[in-house]
């Protein structure tokens, strides 16, 4: 397929909608650039890629990429210029190692890399943000976002650096990679509160859920995104041996941002990254 050489190409995956709000927003902000762009939604990995110049959008799990990512990233066949744009529940830069398997693959197919935006998003697992903080995440990418844009539009490249303490937490928790898929096959459907309206067979990224003769089968492909305990309305999914950790239903990113006020989990952390806001 001929390639789109003047036009950047938006590759996203997000477990739970996190991430696809923020590329939207980077989609904007370098149309309004002047930047010829389109956004794709990264499915099962096997997209075909026209575009020379991309932004991979990623959610961080477990300070690594989503594994989806790793597969669209060995797909590639072309090489050009990449930019990361990821989101993650936490400013901590243990997070700063999360794209480096993506980094390997990609140099080695001719891709430069030319640089990385993070942003802070509510968690879909671990705990629960309150809506007002998710509001001032939000709010707080938004405003982050049109300089990312500036960015890209300039070309700019700036080396995506991660310290030492980074590449040990993120090499470690790659395990998840090979935990998902068999914790995926432990997920279970309360009968009790299920309705039985299929969103979660509809919305899963890897088509793992399959629902036949009233049963629910999960597979062996899950890669941990939640999506289908998170956006179950009536929260009857449980998640395996992480079903503690599970969190269920939208948040109102409506509230306001400055009744917001961070809890006492990594409190100094989320002060700084908010208190940056405005340089």
């Amino acid at each position: 397929m001929e390639q789109t050489a003047n036009r950047i190409g938006i590759y996203v995956f997000s477990g739970t909608g996190n991430t696809l709000k923020c590329a939207k927003a980077l989609e904007t902000a370098l149309t309004e650039q002047g930047v010829p762009v389109r956004l794709h939604e990264i499915a099962d990995g096997s997209e075909t890629v026209t575009e020379r110049d991309l932004v991979l959008c990623y959610p961080v799990y477990g300070f690594n990429m989503p594994r989806i990512l790793k597969t669209f990233c060995r797909n590639l066949a072309i090489g050009g210029n990449v930019w990361f744009l990821k989101t993650s529940g936490e400013p901590l830069h243990l997070n700063d190692n999360s794209s480096a398997q993506m980094i390997r693959i990609l140099k080695k197919k001719g891709y430069r890399i030319k640089g990385e935006f993070h942003y802070i998003m509510p968690y879909n697992m671990v705990f629960r943000h309150t809506d007002e903080l998710a509001s001032l995440m939000w709010q707080t990418a938004k405003e982050r976002i049109p300089d990312a844009a500036k960015k890209i539009a300039a070309g700019e490249e700036t080396p995506v650096v991660a310290p030492l303490s980074a590449k040990f937490v993120s090499a470690l928790y790659r395990i998840e990679h090979w935990f998902y898929p068999r914790n995926g096959r432990l997920f279970r459907v309360d009968p009790k509160k299920c309705v039985h309206c299929q969103k979660c067979v509809k919305n899963c990224p890897t088509k793992n859920i399959t629902y036949a003769d009233g049963k629910f089968r999960f597979g062996k492909h899950c890669i941990g995104c939640v999506r289908c305990s998170f956006r179950c309305p009536t929260g009857a999914i449980h998640i395996g041996l992480i079903d503690f950790m599970r969190v269920n239903g939208p948040y109102d990113f409506t509230r306001d941002p400055a009744s917001a006020v961070p809890g006492r989990f990594l409190k100094a952390s989320y002060e700084r990254y908010f208190a940056d806001r405005r340089d």
